[in-house]
């Protein structure tokens, strides 16, 4: 919903407090202060004039309780947008260019032109917004307002919450609103909900076609849709089970108000530029090596790990496991042995095992339960996946000797963030706890890390509707 500039100054005091998905006055409180910086910047940077039309927005970030790398193979996640993320405010600027400005000074501004042969930098931030605006210029043509976006953020940089995905989200909405999009021909004929939204900007960042909207490059890391989906379909004090490929809504389940989820950010960046980038995009691949091997194994044409489960449903694990093996064993790339069977048994396990039990444990309140296919999850990551950083399996172990009734690294791992389940009334001093604790073992992030409680909020916003 667009305000006058006007009545943006007027009402940014108000903008985090009237909004329903900020409930604690501690978070208001922060929320406050960020828009108030960003209002101050938009005003330095570019100049408004009252009577200027803007649009404010949050933009979350989310937690993956579970799914760890199942949505691409046709998987589950249960999933929650949490109160943390983006906030921006943006206006035309009548120029044909957007110009993108953090008021975090150390990522600074980024100017560029509507053009779909932008060469997006892989490694600086601009990759995230030039790819794609590259991108909506393929699929709703060059002739585009211009627009100006000012931005902050209160989530940590590569803590594994999807600040990636939220910060395209956040240019979406933008370049969107200013040029109004969501009212053209194009877009209503291959996107009526946001779940499609959500699968469409998912192929933005993966470079896939999505319906009639032709796919172009990516970001060069290739994922499924997860963060997208639950960015932009996230509801209130509720965890929601999705399963993906396509995108279909299962369940929501209400968190219980004596359950708290800390999050660990361990400082460790979980980048997606190159070698990090080819440890992430590996795991992937193993999955799309195992449909390949088992497809020339047995004549199938399988193009998912779901597709593979689903024909050998009334086989126990054991013997379904036993058949992928015998399709895959001893693949190699290089000196690498990349124990594809492996990778299967991980998904088998997170999706059909332990996310099930998960999503029950939830709806009953059944902590003892919910505890060990946690803990289970956690585990399955790190040997199967190997994506689990020291520090992360660092901050999983303190965190259950410190008394969390769970614990597990989350999101695509190499660095990021784990997460720990505690009772509700104990989470500030648990989290103060494991800080002392983790900065006594890793000096190096003391200025770095942070520990904070993740409240389960709304997806993707206006600031200001009702």
């Amino acid at each position: 919903m667009p305000l006058t500039y006007r009545d943006l100054t007027a009402r940014v005091d108000s903008a985090a407090s009237e909004n329903i998905i900020f409930k604690s006055e501690k978070v208001v409180r922060r929320k406050t202060v960020l828009m108030r910086k960003i209002v101050k910047e938009l005003q330095g940077a570019y100049n408004p004039e009252p009577d200027d039309e803007v649009y404010a927005y949050f933009v979350p970030g989310r937690i993956e309780v579970f799914g760890k790398h199942t949505d691409y193979a046709g998987g589950h996640s249960l999933l929650f947008s949490m109160d943390r993320g983006f906030h921006c405010v943006c206006k035309a600027n009548k120029k044909e260019i957007v110009r993108i400005r953090d008021i975090n000074p150390f990522y600074g501004q980024r100017i560029f032109e509507f053009s779909d042969r932008l060469k997006p930098p892989v490694g600086d931030w601009a990759n995230y917004p030039m790819t794609l605006i590259k991108r909506l210029c393929k699929n709703f043509g060059t002739e585009l307002e211009g627009v100006d976006i000012v931005f902050g953020s209160d989530l940590p940089p590569a803590g594994g919450m999807s600040s990636s995905s939220a910060l395209m989200i956040m240019v979406f909405l933008a370049i969107a609103s200013v040029n109004g999009l969501f009212d053209r021909r194009i877009y209503r004929r291959n996107i009526a909900s946001n779940l499609d939204l959500a699968m469409y900007l998912a192929c933005v960042e993966n470079g896939q076609t999505f319906r009639d909207l032709e796919g172009e490059r990516g970001v060069g890391t290739f994922g499924g849709s997860e963060d997208h989906t639950i960015i932009m379909n996230g509801k209130p004090g509720t965890i929601s089970l999705y399963q993906f490929a396509p995108t279909l809504h299962k369940a929501d389940i209400s968190l219980p108000n004596d359950l708290a989820y800390v999050i660990l950010y361990s400082g460790v960046w979980a980048e997606k530029t190159g070698e990090a980038m080819r440890k992430y995009n590996m795991v992937a691949r193993r999955a799309k090596l195992v449909v390949v091997r088992y497809n020339q194994a047995y004549g199938t044409d399988h193009r998912l790990l779901r597709d593979i489960v689903e024909e050998n449903e009334r086989l126990d694990a054991n013997a379904m496991l036993t058949k992928v093996r015998q399709a895959t064993a001893n693949y190699r790339e290089g000196n690498q042995e990349l124990h594809l069977a492996g990778r299967f048994r991980q998904f088998y396990i997170e999706d059909r095992e332990l996310i099930p039990e998960a999503t029950r444990a939830l709806a009953a309140h059944n902590h003892e339960d919910l505890a060990r296919v946690t803990n289970l999850s956690h585990e399955a990551s790190k040997t199967y996946l190997w994506n689990i950083a020291p520090e992360i399996e660092f901050l999983q172990k303190k965190a259950l000797k410190l008394g969390a009734l769970a614990a597990s690294g989350f999101g695509a791992g190499f660095g990021g963030s784990a997460y720990a389940l505690v009772p509700t009334k104990d989470a500030p001093r648990f989290a103060m706890r494991m800080k002392k604790a983790y900065t006594r073992q890793f000096p190096k992030y003391a200025g770095i890390t942070t520990f904070f409680q993740a409240h389960p909020s709304s997806g993707a916003c206006d600031l200001f509707s009702p």
